[in-house]
């Protein structure tokens, strides 16, 4: 909600009222030109594990024709120039850069593979490294573990009403119903699926309201005809109420501690209200014990000043950030060395998501957030995060034990055919069966 003096950000949309603004910012001098500017620096990042086997074949095959020609100058000196072709041969026969120049680049895109079936839809293999070495998870909050949706967890009416019960709530029900927003939506929902036979006994008839009208940030107003009567009807914020005691009053009936209260007044007297909750995403709860289990650290990072979701004492929740405020708390992650993972579905998130170490969008998300995230949970399923922690894990262990093995296999490999221990065709066979099995253990990464 915006009061007259709030800053308003660039992109905002009024969702129930119409306001006047005072232009104090110039086109690229606007915090959403700041976020673009990051999100269009963000370049393709390859993974941690194929830039060092880059490196690695960089200096491979320089290595090799040294130690052939080396092989050959010693055999021709000591030996005989027949031995010296046949050693000087099997040295670069024998040589494999298989597990650094395909085996590598095959287990990541296999990986990619495995990650989609998860529900997870990567760009790179940077994000499968990032997932393997993650000390720190972010997440945004509303829209990423809630769903955009509120529901209706309490609802209390006065027992001394002016009007009929059933003629106010379809009142309600006929103001609330025809708006986009997510207060009217919940509200909506719940009195048509709650009080269903009483609103089609009164027909939730619109032509009973008179006068509806937006009070912006703070609900909605209208006329109520009953009984011959003429009634003026409020819902909205507490800011409504006459008094904050007459609120304290209502909310010592209530046991809901925690939620939105939504407050129906009428001729200026609380007369019901309801508690909306957010509702976390399924399986939020069960990604929070996998997540710890698997040793990793998680805060929330919202820009809701006061978020009511209800969450495990070890997950750190840090409200009322903007996105400049999310972006330096990832930077710090990283400087930190904990390689974090930011997952978010918002323009606000877009920045942290481009500075972090790997980002995911959600499926639902804004197209900035999912055009600058290294992937995607194609069905908005969070489950798929730890499992995804889990399955990259065993990737980068499988991948570095393909690159120790091809360093041994190499070192040995190429000091028996110096040493004239290996023939030519023998030393061809070895490096296809290392091959075939280096190709084959990338295949099941």
């Amino acid at each position: 909600m915006r009061r007259p003096g709030d800053r308003v950000r660039a992109g905002t949309w009024a969702v129930d009222s119409r306001f006047e603004l005072e232009v104090t910012g110039v086109a690229g001098e606007r915090e959403l030109d700041a976020i673009l500017k990051t999100v269009e620096a963000v370049d393709g990042r390859p993974s941690e594990l194929q830039t060092q086997a880059n490196e690695l074949i960089q200096v491979f095959l320089p290595i090799v024709v040294g130690v052939s020609l080396l092989t050959a100058l010693a055999w021709g000196i000591w030996g005989t120039w027949i031995q010296a072709v046949l050693y000087s041969m099997a040295v670069l026969l024998v040589a494999c850069p298989c597990a650094l120049g395909l085996a590598t680049p095959v287990a990541i895109s296999q990986g990619l593979y495995r990650l989609a079936r998860l529900g997870l839809v990567s760009r790179d293999g940077a994000l499968i490294d990032a997932l393997a070495r993650t000390r720190k998870i972010f997440f945004d909050k509303t829209g990423t573990l809630s769903e955009s949706s509120m529901r209706v967890s309490e609802f209390w009416l006065s027992a001394d009403l002016a009007v009929e019960r059933s003629s106010m709530l379809a009142a309600v029900y006929a103001a609330e119903s025809g708006l986009d927003h997510p207060v009217a939506r919940a509200l909506s929902q719940f009195l048509q699926s709650e009080l269903g036979p009483e609103l089609t006994a009164d027909g939730g008839d619109p032509g009973k309201i008179d006068n509806l009208h937006l009070l912006g940030g703070q609900g909605l107003g209208f006329e109520l005809f009953a009984g011959g009567v003429r009634y003026a009807v409020q819902v909205g914020e507490r800011s409504l109420a006459a008094s904050e005691a007459e609120v304290a009053a209502v909310e010592a009936d209530l046991h809901e501690r925690k939620g939105r209260r939504i407050f129906i007044i009428l001729e200026g007297r609380i007369v019901a209200c309801f508690v909306l909750q957010e509702r976390l995403r399924a399986g939020v709860a069960g990604v929070w014990e996998r997540l710890d289990a698997l040793g990793l650290e998680v805060h929330i990072l919202t820009g809701d000043p006061s978020p009511e979701l209800t969450l495990p004492t070890n997950v750190r929740v840090t409200p009322g950030l903007s996105s400049a405020e999310k972006l330096q708390a990832v930077e710090a992650a990283a400087a930190g060395g904990q390689v974090p993972i930011f997952i978010g579905d918002g323009i606000n998130d877009s920045e942290a998501m481009v500075r972090a170490s790997g980002s995911i969008a959600m499926h639902s998300g804004t197209a900035l957030a999912r055009s600058v995230a290294m992937g995607q949970l194609t069905s908005d399923r969070i489950e798929a995060v730890p499992e995804a922690i889990t399955l990259a894990r065993s990737i980068r262990q499988r991948l570095r034990g393909n690159l120790k093995f091809a360093a041994s296999y190499n070192v040995i490999g190429m000091t028996l055919a110096a040493a004239g221990l290996l023939h030519p065709i023998m030393a061809a066979l070895i490096m296809l069966v290392s091959s075939f099995w280096v190709t084959t253990r990338a295949m099941r990464a």
